[in-house]
């Protein structure tokens, strides 16, 4: 941890001489640091009061190899290599759905490396390697400035397969295929190896297909209602969606995501593990956007997510997050207010088997971004957790933390 305290402040030595370089398509190498410090404290209830410090760094490097030979398509391999390092704030809190969002074993990895060739004016994408799920599969952008994992991901998707989806912070191998068929329909599938990783070793990137593991299967449809002007959003914090090699252009639209997953392997039933079923699930969400003015980025965004899987096998049978985001503009620069719930609901096999459990843990969260430089933003978060764990034993949790994120990027 100590080395990556050293890093921050190689950060801010580093970029108040550089200029951050914005992706063009003439550029040959992209490339972006962050690093992620997230101080927290459980104030009350949990399984017990106390302060945990989590960090994380990405490093992320992109080669536009059509640049290189002048190719009309683009052509393109990525690389992110993560470090995670600190304490669980989980072993405080209690919670089922992690209040933190970089909160992982402590470790080095290569998260992703893949190679994109685009097509058709960039109509269809083809995607082979280590490939990170969320980054663009179950995204409602607004809720990408909340800090609880579950407004990245639903919590019954997430809970799916021995060792999670391909997500952070372990991936697995895949491919991934997209097609805009219009400039308000996109379609995306991805086909992973089923096991991310070692589920016996959290540090483990360990890369072994087999007919046991079988694989995940993932489809994900979006249809965008309206156009924002892209101009008008600069957001200006980070997360794993944005960085250096995903869509240049985040689309700010109004949309609606409908979206399905399968494992090909079978599952134990809960309290039956002589009985295998197939493993599934499938979720709807929606984001809005209103604008204040038409001549700033002033803007109040609301989003939706509602999300199930099979709860014969999964502990969570249902899923229900939801938010609200306003951003304004204190300055040049643009700052964030959010509020936001998730519920995650027990199934009925799990109620079945532990019916002392509460039906459902709920998370609120209140959350504040704002930018102290353009390389340099802070995050003030207060969560509260309802039934954490849907432990009755654990009373409800309130907890604090501080994100606070340095960046440094460019382009040659």
């Amino acid at each position: 941890m100590t080395n990556l305290k050293n890093l921050l402040l190689v950060f801010c030595s580093l970029t108040s001489h550089l200029v951050v370089a914005q992706n063009s398509s003439s550029d040959l190498l992209e490339y972006e640091i962050v690093y992620s410090a997230l101080p927290w404290a459980n104030l009350s209830g949990g399984l017990d009061q106390g302060f945990v410090y989590m960090d994380n760094a990405d490093v992320t490097a992109k080669l536009n190899i059509n640049e290189l030979f002048d190719w009309e398509e683009s052509l393109s391999i990525f690389f992110y290599g993560l470090g995670n390092h600190g304490g669980q704030a989980t072993d405080y809190m209690g919670d089922f759905q992690v209040a933190s969002n970089i909160q992982a074993a402590p470790s080095w990895r290569l998260f992703e490396v893949w190679i994109q060739e685009n097509f058709l004016n960039d109509r269809l994408s083809a995607l082979f390697g280590l490939y990170d799920l969320n980054s663009e599969f179950d995204v409602l952008r607004p809720g990408t400035i909340f800090i609880n994992s579950s407004f990245g991901i639903g919590a019954e998707y997430a809970q799916s397969g021995l060792n999670g989806p391909s997500i952070f912070p372990i991936s697995s191998l895949g491919l991934r295929l997209s097609s805009s068929i219009t400039d308000q329909w996109r379609v995306r599938l991805a086909i992973l190896d089923g096991v991310s990783g070692n589920p016996a070793d959290l540090k483990s990137n360990r890369i072994a297909l087999s007919k046991e593991d079988g694989a995940l299967i993932a489809m994900e449809h979006s249809v965008y209602l309206s156009s924002a002007v892209p101009d008008r959003i600069n957001r200006n914090y980070t997360t794993r969606r944005k960085k250096v090699g995903r869509d240049r252009d985040i689309p700010t639209n109004d949309k609606i995501n409908v979206g399905g997953w399968m494992y090909t392997a079978e599952f134990p039933e809960i309290g039956d593990s002589t009985f295998y079923r197939p493993n599934w699930g499938a979720y709807i969400g929606a984001q809005k956007y209103w604008f204040y003015s038409k001549y700033d980025d002033r803007y109040l965004s609301m989003f939706v997510r509602y999300g199930v899987a099979n709860d014969r096998i999964n502990r969570i049978g249902s899923a229900i997050s939801g938010g609200i985001v306003f951003a304004g503009s204190l300055s040049e620069k643009t700052d964030y207010v959010g509020l936001a719930f998730s519920t995650a609901v027990n199934g009925k096999a799990r109620l079945e088997h532990s019916p002392e459990d509460e039906r459902a843990e709920t998370a609120l969260e209140l959350t504040y971004s704002f930018p102290l430089r353009t390389w340099l933003t802070i995050q003030p978060d207060v969560q509260y957790i309802i039934n954490p764990n849907t432990d009755a034993s654990i009373k409800n949790s309130l907890a604090i933390g501080l994100l606070i994120q340095a960046s440094l990027g460019g382009a040659w």
